[in-house]
């Protein structure tokens, strides 16, 4: 099996990093405590040196002219704990020996000169040697009387037990080490395996998760971690898409049946047209009915262009500084004959010097449409156009009311829906195909804004659009 496929698995990668960082880790404290007991061992030894030495040296007699010979008593008690390890010798200062002890005798180690003459000038000197197999610390220091340097002491000691204390710890050490990573690795795996489980459960249910069928849902119970907020994230997610789909094919579904309906008008006038001879009158009818239907087509293509374009955001507005209280006013003179024909009163309010930066034409086509609304659903009585700044000054609110029959509550939530009509038949016989409002909507939100709606059942609706200033 490759190498790559072995480590493919985030569990194992995951293991794998942390395993080397523990061992880089353990690397480093294991070598600095290696160092720090090592100094602690040969600090310790180079004070029992210095000891012994100035024992040495207190035992040695040394004549008026600073002649240096061994004292009567030994420098070095019997119930030393170090005794048998123990080694030093006195050097005169031409360099001869005048007296030595110890077990471990150091009339094996050259006498170096240059160590003799640093202590002679008054400094101390520590060294390792090696006397046949055995490791020696040897201590040099200088012997003083009267104020002058009259010759040199050099005590010796064994590192047998320092070294065996250094070596034992370095094999508890490159045991530890193995053992410890291999304890971690196996820990690592279980723990990753254990924290990486509801990834797993996430893929597998993605994989059960279709267009066809975007009902389901994790249902984790995870806690609010990241891997709890991944999770709940993809149910939303999911939910989301399913709304989207829903939406997506009520809106295909919608649209085939709007453009189904000219379609069939046009195909059964021409058939009747074809069937027999007809005189040239009924040709021309049939001719502008189909025209009237191509007109209809063309309006709800361009509707569901314009509604294409703003799911896919691409509306660009022409914004610029715009007087509002003219355009509205002009807006209100131009459906003025669709009411009148109707025996409508149209009522227009509009607070003077309103200016807001927007696209006019947007405005234009958003007013209109809701001002057509108005007019169509009103069977008698007034509608109004009212525009006024808010207090804040920071939005511009238009709103249009109508003397409808008013929208039940049930139907408020989706009135803003695509080929959303209350009363279906009636839309259809006035000309509506549903998505005026959600045009309006979406053009209203491209400013910043929104449309919001207020409907009492026998008394009419009222849209107010919100428009920022700025």
């Amino acid at each position: 099996m490759k190498l790559r496929t072995l480590v493919r698995p985030i569990r194992v990668r995951l293991t794998l990093w942390y395993v080397l960082l523990l061992a880089v880790v353990l690397a480093l404290f294991g070598g600095t405590l290696y160092v720090a007991l090592q100094m602690t061992l040969y600090d310790d030894l180079d004070d029992v040196l210095i000891n012994g030495a100035s024992l040495v040296i207190n035992s040695l007699q040394i004549d008026d002219q600073g002649h240096l010979s061994a004292g009567p008593e030994p420098p070095l008690a019997w119930s030393d704990p170090k005794r048998g390890e123990h080694s030093w010798r006195a050097v005169d200062r031409s360099g001869q020996i005048v007296a030595q002890s110890g077990v471990q005798d150091l009339g094996d180690l050259p006498i170096e000169p240059a160590v003799i003459s640093q202590a002679l000038a008054g400094q101390e000197v520590f060294q390792t040697v090696r006397v046949g197999d055995e490791p020696i610390r040897v201590y040099t220091a200088p012997v003083t009387h009267g104020g002058q340097i009259v010759g040199v002491v050099q005590q010796g000691l064994s590192m047998d037990d320092t070294l065996q204390i250094l070596a034992a710890f370095r094999w508890v050490l490159l045991l530890a080490l193995p053992l410890t990573l291999a304890l971690a690795s196996g820990g690592g795996l279980f723990l990753a395996g254990r924290a990486l489980r509801p990834v797993d459960q996430i893929t597998r249910a993605a994989q059960t998760i279709g267009a066809h069928d975007l009902s389901q849902r994790l249902n984790l119970d995870l806690p609010d971690d990241e891997l709890g907020r991944l999770a709940r994230t993809f149910d939303a997610m999911i939910a989301r898409l399913d709304e989207a789909f829903r939406r997506q094919r009520r809106f295909t579904a919608d649209a085939s049946h709007e453009l189904r309906t000219p379609l069939t008008i046009i195909k059964g006038d021409l058939s009747l047209a074809l069937a027999r001879p007809r005189d040239a009158e009924h040709y021309r009818q049939v001719l502008v009915e189909v025209d009237d239907e191509v007109d209809q087509m063309g309006r709800l293509v361009g509707r569901l262009l314009a509604l294409a374009r703003a799911d896919a955001e691409e509306v660009t507005l022409q914004r610029k500084a715009t007087d509002l209280s003219s355009l509205l006013a002009d807006l209100v003179e131009q459906t003025r004959p669709l009411a009148e024909a109707k025996g409508l009163d149209l009522i227009a309010q509009i607070a003077p010097g309103l200016t807001a930066t927007v696209d006019p034409d947007a405005v234009t086509q958003v007013v209109l449409n809701l001002l057509d609304n108005a007019i169509k659903y009103t069977p008698s009585g007034r509608v109004r156009l009212s525009a006024h700044q808010t207090a804040s000054d920071d939005e511009v609110r238009i709103a249009v009311s109508d003397g409808g029959a008013g929208i039940p509550a049930e139907y408020l939530p989706r009135i803003f829906d695509r080929f959303y009509r209350v009363d279906r038949a009636r839309s259809r016989e006035l000309g509506g195909a549903g998505l005026g409002l959600s045009i309006a909507r979406e053009l209203a939100r491209g400013h910043g804004g929104e449309i919001t709606v207020h409907s009492v059942p026998g008394e009419g609706s009222t849209f107010t659009v919100h428009l920022p200033i700025g």
